[in-house]
């Protein structure tokens, strides 16, 4: 069951990063995507969340560095890479490139995904682009 449930969070980046948004068929239909520090989004909130952030960002990948899995839930730990050519988040342009890690955590039910906990490197992204000074 643990490889299973690893495999799909595989699929679900995998779709993530071919379609530009959530995937519809890893999925379920009462799918929540808890961000930290953002209101929590059914599927519907959370792909108007990644145009937003594709049209910044149109390269972002997700790239898996590690997963750990029990029972129905699978932890990752991961990677945010792109490189932003419009606008975002208080970035008034295209700053280079967006390298980021991120962990988070998976609960999988019925064979795909029912929610997902994120909990992104905000403050590197925040320098990346430019809103918030580097730290020397």
């Amino acid at each position: 069951m643990s490889e299973h449930n690893k495999q799909i969070a595989r699929y679900y980046f995998e779709g993530l990063d071919a379609q530009k948004s959530p995937p519809a068929e890893w999925v379920t239909p009462d799918f929540v995507l808890h961000i930290a520090g953002s209101p929590d989004m059914d599927i519907n909130a959370a792909r108007e969340f990644s145009v937003g952030l594709v049209t910044a960002v149109p390269n972002l990948t997700h790239p898996i560095v590690e997963l750990i899995a029990e029972g129905d839930k699978v932890s990752y730990r991961g990677r945010y890479e792109g490189t932003q050519s419009a606008p975002y988040l208080g970035a008034m342009g295209p700053s280079g490139v967006l390298s980021a890690t991120g962990a988070g955590v998976f609960r999988i039910a019925d064979g795909k995904v029912a929610e997902l906990w994120i909990w992104p490197d905000t403050m590197t992204v925040l320098q990346q682009l430019g809103v918030l000074p580097q730290q020397g």
